[in-house]
C-alpha cells in the first residue's frame, strides 16, 4: 500500500479541498481550471455526488464569495505575509504572489505534497510561495513551518474550523493565539458564520427548495470528511444565533482574543457567478449576505493572557509486539494527522493475516489524540473481535477517549 493511500485513509477530509477547487472552476476563478487540469479532475468527480446542477451552483456561489472576499480582506490587513490554513488546492497563492505578497500554505501533508508543486509552477513569483505539511492541533508543526517568517502574519482559515471537535477547536484557537503573540498580525476567518452564509445563499437562490439542497450539501461534506457533525463551540447555529454567537465570542475571550466582524454584504466584491443567476436572485443574495460577517481576530491587549504557551511536543514513537492474537502497542507523543499513518502502517503489518483479535495500548507517554487518531482506532476496533484496552492514559487523553465512546475500555 502506498504512503499516499495510507494518508488518504487517515485524512479523508482532504477530499473537501478538491471539491472546493472544482467549484471554483464553476465560478470562473482564475487559474482554478489549470489546477483542476493538473490534478486530472476535469471530469469534476468530486461534484458528481451533489444533488443537481442547482446545488452545484449554490455551492459555487458560496465558494466564490468566500474566496474573493477573503482575498480582499487579506489585502486590506496590510500585512505582507499571508498564512493560509488550510491552503487546499485553491489559487490563492497565485493571487497573493501576483499582488507581491508572501504566501505560506499550510495543510495536511497529503494536500501540500500534491498541491505545492502544481501551484508553485503556476505562480509568477514562486520564490514568495511555500507550502508545509502541518496538523492545526499540533503547535510544534505550525511553529516549525513559520520559523522563517519575518514580520506580522495575516492568518486565514477558510473551511476548516467546522470539522473539529470542541477539544480540537479549543486547541487550534490556542495555537493561533500563540502564533499571533510571537509574530503579530491578525486572524481572518468566515468559519464561525459558515452555516449562516450557506443558509442565506440557498434561501436566496432556491426558496422552498433550499432545505433539501442544503441537506444534500451537508451530507456530501460529512461523507467526504468522515465527521459526525459540522459544528462545535466556535460555530454559530442558525437556529440559535444569539446564544451560539456569545459562546463563540467567549471561546475567543478565553484565549485573550477579540473579533471585529466585517459585514459580508458591504464588503463582498461583484462575483462571476452572477452571470448564471436571475436578477431577482442576485438582489436576494446580496441582501442575505448583509446578515453574515467575516471575523477579523486579534489579541485583546486589554486582557491579561491566560493561556499557557503550548509546550514543545515530543516526537511520535510507537513500539509493538504480537502475542497470542493480541497486539500490544506503546504510543509516545501525539496521535494526529501527521503521525496516524505510522500507526496505520504498523497495524496493517501486524494484522496482515487477519489474526489480531484485540489490541492493548500503553498510553503512559501518549500526549494527545486528534480526530484522525480516533478514526484509526475505530477502524482497528471494527477489525477486532475483542475491545481495544487503553492503559495508563493521562487525564487529557482519557477525556478524549471517553468523549469518543472508548470510556469503558480505559483502565484506571
Amino acid at each position: 500500500m502506498s504512503a499516499r493511500s495510507i494518508e488518504a485513509r487517515v485524512n479523508p477530509v482532504y477530499l473537501t479541498a478538491k471539491t472546493a477547487v472544482c467549484l471554483m472552476v464553476q465560478a470562473g476563478i482564475p487559474y482554478a481550471d489549470k489546477i483542476v487540469h493538473a490534478l486530472a479532475l476535469e471530469n469534476n468527480a468530486p461534484l458528481q455526488n451533489m444533488k443537481d446542477a442547482e446545488t452545484i451552483l449554490g455551492n459555487a456561489l458560496v465558494v466564490e464569495a468566500k474566496y474573493r472576499t477573503m482575498c480582499r480582506l487579506i489585502e486590506a490587513s496590510g500585512y505582507q505575509t499571508c498564512v493560509d490554513l488550510p491552503c487546499g488546492y485553491t489559487p490563492k497563492a497565485i493571487y497573493m504572489a501576483e499582488h507581491k505578497r508572501n504566501f505560506v500554505g499550510l495543510d495536511l501533508p497529503i494536500v501540500v505534497q500534491e498541491a505545492g508543486p502544481i501551484i508553485r509552477q503556476l505562480a509568477g513569483r514562486a520564490e514568495n510561495v511555500s507550502f508545509h505539511g502541518v496538523d492545526a492541533t499540533n503547535y510544534t508543526s505550525l511553529k516549525t513551518a513559520l520559523q522563517d517568517c519575518a514580520g506580522p502574519l495575516c492568518i486565514s482559515t477558510e473551511g476548516m474550523m467546522m470539522y473539529f471537535s470542541d477539544d480540537e477547536v479549543d486547541t487550534v484557537i490556542a495555537n493561533i493565539q500563540c502564533l499571533l503573540r510571537e509574530h503579530g498580525g491578525c486572524w481572518i476567518t468566515p468559519d464561525p458564520e459558515f452555516a449562516l452564509q450557506f443558509c442565506g445563499t440557498f434561501r436566496a437562490l432556491f426558496g422552498e427548495e433550499s432545505l433539501a439542497k442544503l441537506l444534500a450539501t451537508k451530507d456530501e461534506a460529512q461523507g467526504q470528511s468522515a465527521v459526525a457533525a459540522l459544528g462545535n463551540a466556535f460555530i454559530i447555529e442558525p437556529t440559535d444565533i444569539p446564544a451560539s454567537q456569545a459562546r463563540a465570542e467567549a471561546l475567543l475571550a478565553k484565549h485573550s482574543l477579540k473579533a471585529e466582524k466585517v459585514n459580508l454584504g458591504e464588503y463582498m466584491p461583484e462575483l462571476s457567478v452572477y452571470k448564471q443567476l436571475a436578477p431577482e436572485q442576485i438582489v436576494r443574495f446580496k441582501e442575505a449576505m448583509r446578515h453574515c460577517h467575516y471575523w477579523v481576530i486579534t489579541i485583546d491587549e486589554a486582557k491579561e493572557i491566560q493561556t499557557d504557551r503550548p509546550r514543545e511536543e515530543q516526537p511520535f514513537e510507537l513500539q509493538y509486539t504480537v502475542k497470542k492474537g493480541m497486539l500490544h502497542l506503546a504510543l509516545h507523543g501525539r496521535l494526529d494527522t501527521i503521525s496516524a499513518p505510522k500507526l496505520l502502517l504498523a497495524w496493517e503489518k501486524a494484522n496482515a493475516d487477519g489474526s489480531i483479535e484485540g489490541v492493548r495500548i500503553d498510553c503512559v507517554k501518549l500526549e494527545y489524540i486528534s480526530s484522525a487518531g480516533i478514526r484509526l482506532l475505530l477502524e482497528m476496533q471494527e477489525n477486532c473481535s475483542r475491545h481495544i484496552v487503553f492503559s495508563g492514559a493521562r487525564a487529557k487523553v482519557k477525556e478524549i477517549l471517553q468523549q469518543k465512546g472508548f470510556g469503558e475500555m480505559v483502565e484506571p
